[in-house]
């Protein structure tokens, strides 16, 4: 996932191209260990390993499948 930009406000958006159908996604964001995201306060720089030295984790979240 590329870097996302947040405001001041705290709102973001981001729209991003997947080379995967929507079954296989699904299949895969939501398989038995489930899936999360960790939001860092810094850009990734895309090098370093393993969080890319984006800085502190600010905010995380669970992905929940909409029945």
């Amino acid at each position: 996932m590329p870097n996302v930009t947040v405001g001041a406000d705290g709102r973001g958006s981001g729209e991003f191209a997947l080379d995967i159908g929507s079954a296989e996604l699904s299949e895969l964001l939501f398989d038995a260990d489930g899936t999360a995201m960790m939001l860092h306060a810094d850009p990734d720089d895309y090098r370093s390993d393993p969080a890319g030295a984006a800085g502190p984790r600010i905010a995380c979240g669970v992905l929940e499948k909409l029945q």
